[in-house]
Parts: structure tokens; C-alpha cells; sequence
């Protein structure tokens, strides 16, 4: 998990509006209340599974899967509504095309090393 993480922290987490940045401007940590998880953080193997087991160009196509399996466990009521979502309070909604992006950066690079061991 850990590789995902990190590649998470350092696309989404640094143009997050929940982070705490110094002077200059630098990421220092979230700054979501005491109490509240981020939900990438919280769902992260959920939203990996979910991205990893799509191939598709359609961003539509992953964001339903993302709502029938992570939204579902989360705030998100028997109608498929968020109060989050609806507020833009969601990091996973706000940002989700970014963390799809580090988890395939971090798949590729996976493939990558596998391939060069290969020989």
C-alpha cells in the first residue's frame, strides 16, 4: 500500500484544499478536522481495486464503479446520494482523476521493474 500512498500524497495531497502548506508553500499535512479521515486514505484498497479492475477511456465507467463499491460504504444513502458530494466536501470525489492517475503510475512502474526482470 504503501508505494500507493505515496504517490497519492504526493499528487493529490499537494493541491488538496484540506492541506496545511508552510511559507513556502509547501505540503506539511492534512488538515481535515480531528476526527475525519480522508476517504482516499480510509477506501484506498477499495479505489485500487476499482481502478485496477477497469479498462476503459470512459472516466464514466470508473466513477459508477467507484460509487457502487466505495461511495456505498461510505457516506452515500439507498438513493446514491452524498451530502459530501453535494457539498464538494469529498476529496475522493474532488480529486479522483488524480488518484487514478498515481495508481497507475504506480501500476506502470510495477509492470515496468517486472519486465526488466525478466531478462
Amino acid at each position: 500500500m504503501q508505494p500507493y500512498l505515496d504517490a497519492i500524497r504526493h499528487r493529490v495531497c499537494t493541491v488538496c484544499i484540506d492541506g496545511i502548506f508552510n511559507k513556502q508553500n509547501e505540503f506539511v499535512r492534512c488538515g481535515l478536522p480531528i476526527g475525519r479521515t480522508c476517504p482516499i486514505e480510509l477506501y484506498l484498497p477499495q479505489v485500487i481495486d476499482v481502478i485496477e479492475s477497469i479498462d476503459s477511456t470512459e472516466m464514466e465507467d470508473y466513477v459508477a464503479l467507484l460509487r457502487d463499491k466505495v461511495c456505498a460504504l461510505c457516506a452515500q444513502d439507498d438513493d446514491g446520494m452524498c451530502a459530501l458530494r453535494l457539498r464538494a466536501d469529498c476529496a475522493l470525489d474532488r480529486y479522483f482523476m488524480l488518484v487514478a492517475g498515481a495508481v497507475e503510475e504506480v501500476r506502470m512502474k510495477a509492470l515496468a521493474r517486472k519486465s526488466t526482470c525478466n531478462f
